[in-house]
């Protein structure tokens, strides 16, 4: 393909990125709610998400207490590539079109949404149902910025400001707290 657009899609294909469930709600938001609902019973509620906690809090530790590391990691490696291609096809869907650089840049957004939604940087802690309400909050900003007409490189400097905060706050606060209790 090069650097040009593919466009010869049929149709019908333009549901799952523009089409509604039940007239009201956006497919793509549809499969939002399913997904998170499904990660969300899956890693909180299984001896699966047991083991996707213990392995992110200390890998060694979790294979000798009995952790098959290596198969849990490849099931999480599977379910990555699914949610990829599921979110690669309603993204097409959407613009009707595709090229290969059509998600270049998103991935501050992501890992942004992700540590701003509670999840450890270093694993072992977070929550599904934080990173959507950071998904939500980060949907806002962006959408907020687009109409006030901010440019795409002031928004991407604003997310990077903001992954960095989240990141560092957590950090100089227990810094400070321990320095107040000695």
């Amino acid at each position: 393909m090069g650097d040009q657009a593919y466009t010869g899609y049929p149709a019908s294909f333009a549901y799952f990125g523009q089409g509604y469930v039940w007239w009201v709600f956006s497919f793509e938001f549809a499969l939002f709610v399913l997904f998170a609902i499904v990660y969300s019973v899956l890693l909180h509620k299984t001896n699966f998400g047991r083991a996707v906690y213990a392995i992110g809090n200390n890998q060694t530790v979790a294979l000798f207490s009995g952790v098959r590391v290596g198969r849990v990691k490849f099931i999480l490696f599977l379910l990555t590539g699914l949610m990829a291609g599921i979110a690669s096809i309603c993204l097409t869907s959407r613009l009707g079109s595709t090229r290969p650089s059509i998600a270049l840049g998103v991935e501050l957004e992501v890992v942004t949404m992700v540590v701003l939604g509670g999840v450890s940087i270093l694993g072992g802690s977070g929550t599904i149902p934080g990173v959507v309400l950071a998904a939500f909050i980060m949907g806002m900003v962006t959408f907020g910025f687009g109409l006030l007409n901010v440019p795409g490189i002031v928004m991407s400097i604003f997310i990077g400001v903001l992954l960095i905060s989240v990141i560092a706050l957590p950090i100089l606060w227990s810094r400070a707290r321990r320095r107040a209790a000695h």
